[in-house]
C-alpha cells in the first residue's frame, strides 16, 4: 500500500508533464498534463493548448488551443494572455481581431513579461494591423527593454 495522497500524484504528474513538455516529449506531456487540464489545472492547461495549438505531439486543434488558453488565462496565467494576443493577431483558432489582440496583449503586458510588450511595440511600429503610432511603440519597446533580463 502506497502512502501516496492525490495530491502528491497530481504534483508528481504536472512535474513530469513540464519536464516532459520542455525536453519536447509532447507525447509523454500530453499524456500527463492532459488530465490535470479536465481538472483545471493553470500550467497544464497552457501547456496541452501550446501542443494543441501548434500540433506537437498531435494533430494540430486550434480551437480547443485557444479554449485552454481562455482557460488558463482566466486563472491568471501570465503566457496564455499572451498567447490569446497573438491569436488574435494571427487568427490561428479564432478569428482574427487586431482590437482584441491588443487588449490581450496590454492583459499579459500587466504581469512583468516582456513578449507582449515587444508585440505591441511591433504593432504600433509597423504601420500594417494599426496606425502607426512610433510615440506607443517606443513606449512598449522600453517597458520590454526594462523588464527582460
Amino acid at each position: 500500500m502506497s502512502n501516496l495522497s492525490n495530491t502528491d500524484i497530481y504534483d508528481a504528474d504536472l512535474s513530469s508533464g513540464v519536464t516532459a513538455f520542455d525536453t519536447k516529449n509532447f507525447t509523454m506531456a500530453y499524456q500527463l498534463l492532459a488530465p490535470l487540464a479536465t481538472k483545471g489545472n493553470t500550467e497544464a492547461l497552457w501547456r496541452v493548448g501550446m501542443m494543441q495549438m501548434n500540433g506537437l505531439g498531435m494533430v494540430e486543434n486550434q480551437p480547443l488551443g485557444f479554449e485552454n488558453f481562455l482557460q488558463a488565462a482566466s486563472q491568471g496565467h501570465a503566457f496564455a494572455h499572451h498567447m490569446l494576443g497573438v491569436a488574435y493577431m494571427t487568427g490561428e483558432g479564432v478569428e482574427k481581431d487586431i482590437v482584441k489582440s491588443i487588449e490581450w496583449f496590454e492583459k499579459g503586458a500587466e504581469f512583468g513579461i516582456p513578449g507582449p510588450m515587444y508585440a505591441l511595440g511591433m504593432l504600433f511600429e509597423d504601420d500594417k494591423e494599426v496606425k502607426q503610432d512610433l510615440e506607443k511603440a517606443k513606449y512598449w519597446f522600453d517597458k520590454a527593454d526594462r523588464v527582460s533580463p
